[in-house]
């Protein structure tokens, strides 16, 4: 999708980063609201045009491994073979973990600005 905006109406998680069944869904949600999109609000004085569109720019960066990764053919296998591998790999605590770190890579790919603590409103 060329934009996550329209208007004022913004898109998060799933929705705009077209997530894949790895489970990255959740934490872009959370990046993309709690912490890009609030920071840019904050630092935009609350002008939503210039905040969204720095927030999309932020977060197409780092929503790209979402993007380009797919984990369907091995998380929802289409043939029994696939499905007795899968089952293997998740039988073995030691294969979980080493799935599991090659994942954290992705999980924690780009930098996030550090925004300013906003001052408290009287």
């Amino acid at each position: 999708m060329p934009s996550y905006t329209r208007g004022r109406v913004a898109l998060l998680g799933d929705a705009a980063f077209g997530n894949t069944l790895a489970g990255f869904g959740t934490g872009l949600a959370v990046i993309g609201a709690a912490c890009v999109l609030a920071g840019e609000l904050a630092a935009a004085d609350g002008d939503h045009t210039a905040a969204f569109a720095r927030c999309g720019a932020l977060m197409r960066r780092h929503a790209a491994p979402a993007r380009t990764g797919n984990a369907s053919t091995f998380l929802a296998p289409s043939t029994a073979m696939g499905l007795w591998l899968r089952e293997r790999m998740f039988a073995s605590p030691r294969l979980t973990r080493l799935l599991l770190k090659s994942t954290d890579a992705f999980a924690t790919a780009g930098e996030l600005p550090d925004y300013p603590r906003p001052a408290p409103r009287p």
